[in-house]
């Protein structure tokens, strides 16, 4: 078995080429002849000898026919729809929960996969996806429940997945940050709503799609406004803007909280401060 040296060509991102994963005796749960294995540890940890980072570890996944907008840009932290490019390009599919560490020294004799690699942005989305499972976002739980009664966590869901390659992230602004619990519906949670579209490839055409569902965002949250009075009960939408990548400001960014498919509520009692991301 050869020696790991620091000029090892394995790389954060990098896919195991064909027939190295089975030589490692890994499986997939559900598919296995569309299996992918993607490289999960840093380029920094990688480079060390064995003694010092004796492991490396993997995500396993497999091969889909087209992503999923709800997936994609690491909007969901257990599961995520990412593009490998290459001649035709690879879609894949990520579970957090697929996570394997194998020692090191089983990678010497290995080579990565040469004809699919993530692009610099879709690497930072990996990267944005790993460190998700340990820094989510949480919001109170009173405010997720009354988002969930009236079914807007679903109809927020459906405006943004047709547009999920250009829609990169909807941020939430709950109440500027205070944590308050509130119980009576006239006690609305102020909520302010940012959809952050990409740039790449085509601005105008992701500006485009970020107004339409903003459109259908905004007629959602319109049953929770009296039509005669314009008061609002349990939330109320302060605003809903759409906002290119390069435009997002810091103080934007201290402020608002990305909300994932997924987002798991906080359960303490009393409830712990929540640490922006």
């Amino acid at each position: 078995m050869a020696e790991w040296t620091r000029e090892t060509p394995w790389r954060q991102g990098q896919l195991l080429a064909d027939g190295a994963w089975q030589s490692l005796g890994l499986s997939h749960s559900k598919d296995s002849e569309e299996m992918v294995v993607v490289v999960a540890t840093h380029d920094c940890d990688l480079a060390q000898h064995p003694s010092v980072e004796p492991y490396v570890e993997v995500v396993m996944g497999r091969r889909i026919a087209k992503l999923d907008g709800n997936y994609t840009y690491a909007k969901n932290a257990r599961t995520l729809h990412i593009q490998f490019d290459g001649n035709p390009p690879l879609f894949a599919e990520f579970s957090s929960l697929d996570k394997h560490s194998l020692e090191k020294n089983r990678f010497a004799d290995l080579q990565p996969e040469t004809n699919y690699q993530l692009s610099d942005s879709n690497r930072s989305v990996f990267q944005r996806w790993l460190a998700a499972r340990y820094r989510r976002s949480a919001f109170p739980d009173e405010f997720e429940r009354r988002l969930r009664a009236a079914k807007l966590d679903e109809r927020i869901a459906k405006a943004v997945k047709p547009h999920g390659t250009k829609i990169i992230a909807v941020l939430f602004d709950v109440d500027e940050g205070r944590e308050e619990v509130k119980v009576e519906p006239d006690d609305v949670y102020e909520l302010g709503i940012t959809l952050l579209y990409s740039i790449e490839p085509d601005s105008e055409e992701s500006e485009k799609a970020a107004g339409t569902a903003r459109a259908a965002i905004q007629s959602a949250f319109e049953k929770l406004r009296d039509p005669k009075s314009g008061q609002w009960k349990d939330i109320e939408l302060r605003y809903l803007e759409v906002v290119s990548e390069e435009a997002l400001s810091y103080r934007q960014f201290v402020l608002i909280k990305p909300w994932r498919l997924d987002y798991i509520s906080l359960g303490a009692d009393p409830q712990q401060p929540i640490v922006p991301e």
